[in-house]
């Protein structure tokens, strides 16, 4: 009985989102192009129950035109993307996503050139404070090989960017356009510095990811660490790293490092490639991916 009252109020929730969005489409029409799509907390979780999936939050964005209640709107005005739309993915299906933090550097080329070889695409979340005048090329080159270009802040400096919601959103705008300037391409996901759930940005976490979701970006996180900037790594520990987890998920995303002193996971990325493939896995892009978020 308990089942059927259940089925019976799904279907009434289901049958007044199909109403909300007549409604919306309507109002749509009439208020022309520019409008955002909105789903609320509730509707998410009914969406995502059924679905049989997690919930996240969707915001859709046709242009850079935004109609919102937000203190920040008046902020970097140019600064809106069409949000990432992932792709739907059988659940047994393999497919793991490389993701480098912290570039482009001295080590850029080489992990670069090894993609290339290997005929697979990852994701980079770049800073703009160290970018110079190879970085720049590299950038361009990222771009141009098809790779997904990511926004990792321009400082990394966590007493500036997580000062305030509106320190945050400076640094953001800064790398931001400092991205769309030499590549053409206004990157559509970012990353926090030490991931999602870290002491610094805490109390104001919230209100960016409102902010930044409201203005089309999308963030990610990771489930599988190479461990190669912490402490004194090696090749094979980070090697190991990878290895003791990536096969606890069908979509592992994997961090990783391109700055100056990770020269070694340049240097075993081929190794961490070749495991994975023979694994029965294949690559893609993270923007290809529901979204990887730490839950806590």
């Amino acid at each position: 009985m308990e089942h059927k009252v259940r089925i019976a109020l799904m279907a009434l929730v289901l049958a007044l989102l199909v109403l909300r969005l007549l409604l919306l489409d309507s109002a749509d029409e009439a208020q022309g192009e520019g409008s955002v799509i909105w789903h609320n907390e509730q509707e998410l979780a009914v969406m995502a129950e059924l679905e049989n999936r997690e919930a996240a939050p969707v915001y859709t964005v046709s242009d850079g035109s935004m109609e919102a209640d937000s203190e920040y709107a008046d902020l970097y005005p140019d600064m809106y993307v069409t949000a990432v739309m992932p792709e739907s993915r059988q659940e047994e299906e393999r497919i793991a996503y490389l993701t480098f933090d912290d570039g482009p550097s001295s080590v850029t080329g080489d992990i670069l050139d090894t993609l290339k070889e290997e005929g697979i695409r990852a994701t980079f979340f770049v800073l703009g404070s160290t970018m110079t005048e190879q970085g720049e090329e590299n950038l361009k080159r990222m771009a141009r090989e098809g790779h997904t270009i990511g926004i990792h802040t321009y400082s990394h400096e966590y007493q500036d960017i997580y000062a305030s919601v509106e320190s945050f959103l400076k640094d953001f705008n800064r790398v931001y356009e400092q991205i769309t300037e030499l590549t053409g391409v206004k990157p559509a996901i970012f990353r926090f510095p030490w991931g999602s759930y870290n002491e610094y940005c805490r109390e104001i976490k919230d209100e960016i990811v409102e902010e930044l979701g409201r203005r089309g970006f999308t963030y990610y996180d990771w489930n599988v660490s190479a461990e190669d900037s912490v402490g004194t790594p090696t090749a094979e520990s980070i090697y190991e790293n990878i290895r003791k987890d990536y096969t606890k998920y069908t979509q592992p995303v994997i961090l990783m490092h391109d700055s100056g002193s990770n020269a070694l996971t340049a240097q075993i990325l081929p190794e961490v490639i070749r495991m994975i493939r023979e694994s029965g896995y294949t690559f893609d892009t993270l923007d290809h991916r529901e979204p990887c978020q730490f839950g806590y």
